[in-house]
């Protein structure tokens, strides 16, 4: 009896210690939250470190979707959503970075298989696998800037610079991230490098004067003081295709200003049948030194440039043509040392239109040199002196 009730004893012992064992680590590795007296949500993990990353979810958004899913089930109490996938309920979408997708958007296609990503956009392809990269057009960096401005447009030519400057097929470089990548970019090497938008800055001064009637040192120009600046747009068709250089016609369309800074205390006014340039006088009539005295023109100019590129070449294109262009106005501007502005607006007997020859010559690594020279005078006959501007300076 007595080696009976041991037995029995020691069954017992063994089986409290099992079921502990096991019940310990569920325990350990679990959490169990009541609501209420009948409703409890058990959340198991395999360790304490896997229930840590709950803090990476948003629980919120999990149990709206699961409120969602109850709402269209009847009689039961236990429900197993085993198609849940909770990386997408993570606070941080990097944290979901291994998740495999296919994306459609505005901006474009975008394709994630494990360690392979690839982005399809308007301005080029890019795949990434693992730490290689390749990238095909788009994002050139400053230092192709000279290359790709020599060659734009025409096709697809993989010569570029490696890291180190070299020509090469493919341009090495690295990423943000440290991975290597490999550009293969889009070279315009068959339209003319004019195009698109572009700024000149220059100077202007008389190519012909012809005072006549007038002192011309009245209306003498600073050398440094008359700027010219224009703004415009280029489209370009080609005409040609050689190996070494193409042939191309350019049309532009630019608005630009001459500013003509006289010389001296002198500024222009309208009379009744001609301009005159008289000294700027105080209230007791004596000579005022001011800080400039101007007369600015606004045109609007339409050009046609035939045009030669060099692709590769130091020299990377020569254009010449042709000019027209629309007086938009003018205006007389005198600074005094004070600060004070005067600024009177009037076409002070203006030519409307103007014409003339341009020649453009393009440097590579450097901007290009344009000259425009007026073939009709500034002024209306016998309304002013008998002057031509010529403008002059670098091209962007």
């Amino acid at each position: 009896m007595k080696t009976t009730l041991k037995s029995l004893i020691l069954c017992a012992i063994a089986a409290l210690s099992s079921v502990a064992a096991y019940a310990a680590p569920a325990q350990k590795d679990s959490i169990i939250i009541t609501f209420g007296d009948k409703t409890r949500m058990i959340i198991y993990g395999e360790d304490r470190k896997e229930l840590d990353k709950l803090m990476k979810y948003d629980l919120n958004s999990l149990l709206a979707d699961l409120g969602a899913r109850l709402d269209t089930m009847k009689g039961e109490t236990k429900i197993y959503f085993e198609d849940i996938d909770g990386r997408k309920y993570m606070k941080d979408s990097a944290d979901a970075k291994d998740k495999n997708y296919v994306r459609i958007g505005l901006r474009g296609i975008r394709i994630k298989d494990g360690d392979t990503e690839v982005t399809i956009t308007t301005r080029g392809v890019d795949i990434k696998d693992g730490s290689d990269r390749v990238r095909v057009g788009g994002d050139r960096d400053d230092r192709d800037r000279d290359y790709d401005r020599d060659s734009r447009s025409g096709g697809i030519d993989t010569t570029a610079r490696d890291g180190e400057g070299r020509r090469g097929d493919y341009d090495a470089d690295y990423d943000n991230d440290g991975d290597r990548v490999m550009r293969i970019r889009r070279v315009r090497r068959y339209s003319s490098p004019r195009r698109g938008f572009n700024v000149a800055l220059g100077l202007n001064t008389y190519s012909q004067n012809e005072p006549g009637s007038f002192n011309a040192e009245s209306y003498d120009l600073r050398p440094f003081g008359s700027r010219y600046i224009s703004l415009g747009f280029v489209k370009s068709a080609t005409l040609a295709r050689g190996k070494n250089a193409g042939l191309h016609l350019d049309f532009g369309l630019d608005v630009a200003w001459n500013n003509l800074m006289f010389e001296g205390n002198n500024t222009i006014e309208k009379g009744q049948t001609a301009v005159s340039f008289p000294l700027i006088l105080d209230n007791e009539a004596r000579e005022v030194d001011v800080r400039k005295t101007k007369l600015t023109v606004p045109y609007v100019n339409f050009s046609l440039m035939p045009t030669v590129s060099f692709p590769g070449s130091f020299i990377s294109y020569i254009s010449a043509g042709g000019y027209v262009g629309y007086r938009l106005g003018g205006y007389s501007k005198i600074k005094y040392p004070d600060g004070k502005k005067d600024k009177e607006r009037s076409n002070y007997y203006l030519n409307d239109f103007r014409y003339g020859a341009a020649f453009e010559l393009g440097i590579k690594n450097f901007p290009d040199f344009f000259v425009h020279y007026d073939m009709n005078n500034l002024f209306q006959d016998n309304r002013g002196p008998a002057v031509r501007m010529i403008n002059f300076g670098i091209r962007f």
